[in-house]
């Protein structure tokens, strides 16, 4: 298992020069080796089983079980038809008064002409849809990296180590000093509005992503609520019963038998889904994981929407990095910054040695003091 999913342990490895932030790398990266994982252990069969085997004292059971993955199982909607009796594991029916024993799936205590049947067909769509969403959550990382362009690298390569041979650290030194002296504000610009997007829509694709999973899961998120409440009280029964209305473990399935001339006799067989006990908790995981995420994108753009309107706090978050550089002398040096310049600035004291940036900042000022100087004379 391990081999298997051990390449994308190199996914979410630090580069020396890191494009994206962490809530980048949590929204992009990490929940794309999530998905891609949780699709290697449902396609593992050596670890699982066959996703569906059924039983039902036929001969030819391997028939059974293609048909019935192919064509779709079902179970009845038991939970509107009877009501729990408190402290106790028996069910009451709405219609008939009639007691049912414990329901621990979906194919016992129905009523005849009043339990409607919930047909299953998603269990054949789970591993193509979390490698879908994989593509989704990997989009807007693929789509900043072109846009990227290796900018950070050009400027920070060579520059991210604790010791830095001298003659690259004057080199890089007077290459960053006048690369920051020119005016790039538009380009600054631009790169700012492309890392913005990406954040937008990272924000969108987890909203747009928990909706379309409650759908194609039959109101998935609003069931798993109660599901993951149980957890804390460790009821196990309630957590049975809850994950069995999404995650079936036993189905039902209806196939026809043809005699010699030609007449149909209609059969039916349980089929047991092995896989739904992995897909209960998996779903688990990533519900919470989606909310996480939807949680921290939206965070993470009102924490930008801050720092454009606030130059005060942009100028004290360089100021924390080149101490002991006064916040007057930081003010004077990123004078007429931009807040494309800062953002594209900041990216980089991130990536380079403190040091460097420090003297870097102490060039930039030493060189407005001068340009204030003569044109004061």
């Amino acid at each position: 298992m391990y081999a298997a999913v051990r390449p994308l342990s190199k996914y979410l490895q630090f580069k020396s020069v890191r494009i994206y932030d962490l809530v980048f790398t949590l929204h992009s990266k990490c929940t794309v080796v999530f998905l891609l994982t949780c699709s290697f252990l449902l396609s593992a069969k050596q670890y699982f089983g066959e996703p569906i085997q059924c039983i039902g004292g036929v001969d030819n059971i391997e028939y059974v079980n293609s048909f019935c993955w192919t064509m779709g199982t079902y179970v009845f909607n038991v939970y509107e038809t009877y009501d729990r009796i408190p402290h106790g594991n028996k069910f009451i029916s709405t219609q008939t008064g009639e007691e049912s024993p414990y329901i621990a799936e979906n194919v016992l205590g129905r009523v005849h002409g009043v339990t409607e049947r919930i047909y299953l067909r998603y269990y054949q769509w789970v591993i193509m849809l979390l490698l879908l969403q994989s593509v989704v959550f990997y989009f807007p990382s693929f789509l900043w990296k072109v846009w990227e362009g290796q900018r950070l690298k050009q400027l920070c390569s060579e520059v991210g180590d604790a010791l830095i041979p001298e003659s690259t650290y004057v080199e890089r030194l007077r290459m960053l000093v006048k690369y920051f002296s020119t005016d790039y504000k538009e380009i600054h610009f631009c790169y700012m509005i492309k890392c913005l997007s990406c954040e937008v829509l990272n924000f969108i694709i987890s909203i747009l992503n928990m909706l379309l999973l409650n759908i194609f899961l039959n109101d998935y998120w609003t069931k798993y609520i109660d599901a993951l409440a149980a957890i804390p009280r460790y009821d196990w029964d309630n957590w049975n019963r809850m994950t069995s209305r999404v995650f079936p473990k036993i189905s039902i399935c209806d196939y026809n038998v043809f005699g010699p001339g030609g007449s149909q006799t209609r059969r039916d067989v349980l089929c047991i889904l092995p896989l739904n006990i992995l897909n209960e908790k998996m779903f688990a995981f990533l519900w919470c994981w989606f909310i996480i995420m939807a949680v921290i994108a939206g965070l993470n753009l009102l924490y930008r929407l801050f720092l454009i309107s606030s130059r005060t706090f942009r100028l004290k978050m360089i100021s924390t990095q080149v101490r002991p550089m006064s916040r007057t002398q930081v003010e004077l040096a990123l004078e007429n910054i931009s807040f494309g310049d800062w953002f594209l600035l900041f990216k980089v004291s991130v990536n380079i040695n403190p040091i460097l940036f420090r003297e870097v900042i102490q060039e930039l000022y030493e060189q407005r003091k001068l340009r204030n100087n003569l044109e004061s004379v």
